[in-house]
């Protein structure tokens, strides 16, 4: 746990510190976000490229976790299979997803060229070893599956995960605080399943998606102190799709060593809001003949705007909803 902690109070301070210069870089470089008064509420020009500062802090975050603690360092140095080189893998897949989404910020990119670039810095994850073994199946229990049909699955769960936090931000405060809470979740049910495990290539494993998840929650954190309403900066398309993929990798790790039923109905109420507003408007694109990646105001926050919450009471109900799903799910995996 204290390497967990270690990596949340890097990444927070790291983001707090960059988020100002990340700030003042994009207006000069006048890389801003036009409100439209239809799905982009916001009153005046603001500046994109809060995912440099996320970028930077979940990498130093991770680092300082790895090398200033006993256990980080027991992790960065193990050798066995795949998992300790994996970080580098990581690191490479943070990199691609960042540059593509900070070009995008600057000039939209077609979103078949984006899509591209997910896929990339998916494939770098998985090409790291980090993919599914198991699956729980009702009433079966635990199974193994064959691998390619793991490999398939963890593609898809890493990009959903991704685009989830991308279709959310939309709101001041709502995809940072939801990657906050999110990655604390996932953070305490990581320390859970490894005072659990037994093996050892196991505990590694949870330990490196608690400190993935900790140092999501971090960034989160120290990002949303510019990001709340009114909002200073915004995530931009690097920030929110890189919480995603650090949320869809810790996420993966807790489900591989396929040790708990109870680990994919966690990581459901862990993610409930991104995964479940994502579903919604995949279905309700997909059935008009829509392109999943056109942007509309039928998400789950623009319904409450529409009922008159303001933008604040929006992502405060929004994160109540979270927290209780989140102590549910959390409920389920201590006592499973």
């Amino acid at each position: 746990m204290l390497t967990s902690l270690v990596a949340l109070a890097a990444a927070a301070a790291v983001t707090f510190l960059l988020t100002p210069p990340a700030r003042r870089l994009a207006e000069r470089l006048q890389v801003l976000d036009r409100p439209d008064r239809q799905r982009k509420r916001h009153r005046r020009l603001t500046p994109l490229w809060g995912g440099a500062a996320v970028a930077a802090g979940l990498a130093l975050g991770v680092t300082v976790a790895t090398v200033w603690t006993p256990v980080g360092r027991a992790l960065a140095a193990y050798r066995q299979a795949w998992l300790g080189r994996g970080l580098w893998w990581l690191l490479a897949a943070a990199v691609v997803m960042t540059l593509a989404g900070l070009w995008d910020d600057r000039r939209p990119l077609p979103p078949k060229v984006k899509l591209l670039a997910q896929l990339l810095s998916t494939a770098l994850v998985l090409a790291a070893g980090f993919h599914l073994q198991t699956c729980w199946v009702w009433p079966f229990g635990i199974m193994a599956i064959w691998p390619w049909l793991g490999f398939l699955l963890a593609w898809f769960w890493l990009l959903v995960v991704t685009n989830a936090f991308n279709f959310i931000d939309g709101l001041d405060g709502l995809a940072s605080s939801q990657a906050f809470l999110g990655g604390i979740w996932l953070c305490l049910g990581a320390w859970r399943l490894a005072t659990r495990a037994t093996d050892l290539a196991a505990v590694y494993q949870y330990v490196l998606a608690g400190v993935l998840a900790a140092a999501v929650a971090g960034a989160a954190l120290g990002f949303w102190r510019f990001n709340r309403h009114p909002a200073k900066i915004f995530l931009g398309e690097a920030g929110s799709a890189l919480l995603g993929l650090g949320l869809g990798i810790a996420a993966l790790l807790l489900l591989r060593p396929g040790l708990s039923p109870a680990a994919p109905w966690f990581v459901a109420l862990a993610l409930a809001w991104p995964l479940a507003d994502a579903t919604q408007v995949t279905i309700r694109r997909w059935r008009r003949g829509l392109p999943v990646s056109k942007a509309d105001n039928r998400h789950g926050h623009h319904y409450l705007l529409a009922q008159d919450f303001s933008p604040g009471a929006a992502v405060a109900l929004i994160f109540t909803f979270s927290l209780l799903l989140g102590l549910a799910g959390l409920l389920i995996i201590w006592w499973a």
